[in-house]
């Protein structure tokens, strides 16, 4: 008989982190790390469950112990109170027949330093240290509202180490924006080449703070000929303000899954538009919580969700409706037909209206 262990470590300020294990007399089978955490969705934060670290040796893989692992794990997240459930996979395939789906991209971009000669050379940024934690912590807040995913801040572990610097903006004596960087360079006889400077993270409250971020990073200019800035899947208005795109490489690597694990409290979590709407849904998951046919009706910023038994507009599998949800993507009936998992009996411009695209991912690795 196999059993699904689940230890506590000391739980940490962003959650509570399990080592969970399936054994079999001793043996064990498959592994993983999950984390009860919160996330923002939107205007508002919600309960997540975090899966990493999975592995199963390869003499015991094929015998449905990840299968036993998550069917365990989904049902302590949902008794926790989790919403939703997001992990880093190896395989969107592979997790899809867990219900889970893409939903998060990780865009990075690289230019020559040169081509943000669109705003002027200047520093109005000061180095970050421990007294300014609070301050870090503010833009970081402000930044993660009406985007989806990111994770409450507590320390300073995100911006320093590993060769990293942070940097903080103020406007009017508010903290506005920030930007961790790393450089890297090779040394060739008497000069150096390749060097380039990373941009790890960025965080911002206004144009112009973000305008402040570009002038100081163009500040490297001579330094560093080239600027690659990661995470541009959340930081899109940066992208909005880059001029030279012809001298712009993009890359992009698909990042995140998640499945929902309890479908009325996610559609109840969600910021609604003003204009009244309604739609039926519903969601093919044998899992308590998450399966079941929706009714969402909303206006004024209010929604009234329910369970019922009418006839659905779309049918969706866990991990497409976390998808639209989150806002990934430009889904409207057409498309989301292509969708693995989902079938579409009318226009359903009502659902598709609620849900409109946002900035969806995580800064860092779990």
């Amino acid at each position: 008989m196999t059993e699904t262990v689940i230890k506590s470590r000391t739980p940490f300020e962003r959650g509570q982190i399990l080592d969970v294990t399936v054994t079999e007399g001793g043996r064990e089978l498959c592994s993983g790390v999950f984390t009860l955490t919160e996330a923002q969705y939107g205007e508002n934060r919600i309960k997540v469950m975090l899966a990493g670290g999975v592995g199963t040796p390869v003499e015991h893989r094929r015998g449905g112990h990840v299968r036993e692992m998550f069917a365990s794990m989904h049902a302590l997240g949902k008794s926790e109170g989790a919403v939703l459930s997001v992990l880093h996979p190896f395989s969107f395939s592979f997790y899809r027949k867990f219900g889970y789906e893409r939903v998060a991209d990780h865009l990075t971009a690289e230019f020559p330093t040169r081509c943000l000669d669109f705003v002027p050379r200047q520093c109005r940024l000061v180095p970050y240290d421990e007294t300014r934690l609070c301050d870090m912590i503010s833009v970081y807040e402000r930044f993660s509202r009406g985007r989806s995913l990111l994770l409450p801040r507590y320390d300073g572990r995100y911006y320093t180490g590993g060769g990293r610097q942070a940097y903080i903006c103020y406007e009017g004596g508010e903290p506005a924006a920030y930007v961790v960087v790393s450089g890297s360079k090779t040394l060739d006889v008497n000069h150096y080449t390749n060097t380039v400077l990373t941009v790890h993270e960025l965080a911002y409250t206004s144009p112009g703070s973000l305008e402040n971020i570009f002038s100081f990073l163009y500040m490297f200019e001579g330094e560093y000929d080239r600027i690659r800035m990661t995470d541009l899947s959340l930081c899109r208005e940066a992208d909005m303000m880059l001029r030279h795109h012809m001298y712009t490489e993009y890359r992009l690597v698909p990042d995140l899954a998640a499945r929902v694990l309890d479908t009325q409290k996610l559609l109840e979590a969600h910021e609604y538009p003003k204009r009244p709407g309604r739609f039926t849904l519903r969601v093919d998951d044998d899992e308590k919580l998450a399966g079941g046919t929706f009714c969402v009706e909303y206006g004024n910023g209010e929604c009234f969700a329910a369970r019922v038994k009418d006839e659905c507009e779309i049918a969706l599998s866990p991990g497409a409706l976390a998808r639209i949800a989150l806002g990934y993507g430009e889904n409207d009936a057409q498309s989301a037909a292509y969708l693995p998992g989902v079938s579409v009996y009318n226009d359903c411009a009502d659902l598709f209206r609620a849900f409109s695209p946002r900035p969806c991912g995580i800064f860092e690795h779990f």
